[in-house]
C-alpha cells in the first residue's frame, strides 16, 4: 500500500527534513563499478511537469574498504512514475534549484515553489 499527500514545492523541503523515513527501503537509481546512486523509498510526483523528484546519495567505490562509500548528497529527477527506473538529471542541490537548473530559465524559482507535488511512500 502506498499512502501520499499534497504539498507546494517550497514547504516541501522543510516537511521532508521533519519525516522520518528510516523504515522506508531506498533504491539504486545507477550503478557502474565506480558509482552509484541510492534513492529515497519516497518520492514526489510533480504532475504539472510529469516529472518525479527523489533525493539520494552518490556514492563512489573506495578501493581500500572494498565498497560504495557516501560522497555527497544529490536530488534526482525522473520523467513520469519512478517505475520508469531511468532518470533525466540530477544534480548536488535542493529540490527547488535542482528543477530549476533542469528548467533552464523556462520557468521562475517563484512558480516553481508554487507548483503542486504528491508525496508518495511506500509502506
Amino acid at each position: 500500500m502506498e499512502q501520499e499527500k499534497k504539498y507546494r514545492l517550497g514547504e516541501i523541503e522543510e516537511i521532508l527534513s521533519e519525516m522520518d523515513y528510516s523504515e522506508v527501503d531506498d533504491d539504486i537509481a545507477e550503478i557502474d563499478e565506480d558509482f552509484m546512486i541510492q534513492v529515497s523509498g519516497w518520492y514526489l510526483l510533480i504532475p504539472s511537469l510529469g516529472i518525479t523528484v527523489r533525493s539520494g546519495i552518490a556514492c563512489v567505490f573506495d578501493e581500500e574498504e572494498k565498497m560504495f562509500m557516501p560522497d555527497f548528497d544529490v536530488t534526482v529527477l525522473y520523467e513520469g512514475e519512478v517505475d520508469s527506473g531511468s532518470w533525466l538529471y540530477y544534480e548536488q542541490d535542493g529540490i527547488v534549484i535542482t528543477l530549476a537548473n533542469w528548467l533552464n530559465g523556462r520557468m521562475q524559482i517563484e512558480a516553481i515553489e508554487g507548483l503542486e507535488c504528491v508525496l508518495k511512500v511506500a509502506e
